[in-house]
């Protein structure tokens, strides 16, 4: 009996510590994979909206240097770092447009309900 007090609790240890992983270190790996992806994929000139909520132009991306600038009117920019650049302005019709296209591309009897 008291052989397996130290076999449960390193059990529960490592169920804890899946359970973790889980919830809460695969779902920031992902949500950082996938801000990563839509800064790689911004294009000079395009309306972007950074996590404060202010929308502007981007008018410099320099990911080496980690260095972005955006317009946010007429002849005012500002620097930020690119990690500050939430998304693309038009991002919900850039999502429907990859749904639709996905959609298109499946089979009609496989399509999601």
């Amino acid at each position: 009996m008291d052989g397996l007090i130290p076999v449960v609790l390193l059990t529960v240890i490592a169920l804890v510590f899946l359970l973790f992983w889980v919830l809460v270190a695969l779902p920031q790996r992902r949500a950082r994979s996938t801000q990563e992806d839509i800064i790689k994929n911004l294009k000079i000139g395009e309306q972007v909206v950074t996590v404060g909520g202010m929308v502007g132009k981007l008018t410099h991306l320099d990911l080496d240097k980690d260095l972005a600038r955006i317009e946010i009117a007429p002849g005012i920019e500002i620097r930020l770092i690119p990690a500050a650049i939430s998304h693309p302005l038009d991002i919900m019709q850039r999502l429907n447009k990859a749904q639709a296209e996905a959609d298109k591309k499946q089979p009609a009897g496989k399509k999601k309900a």
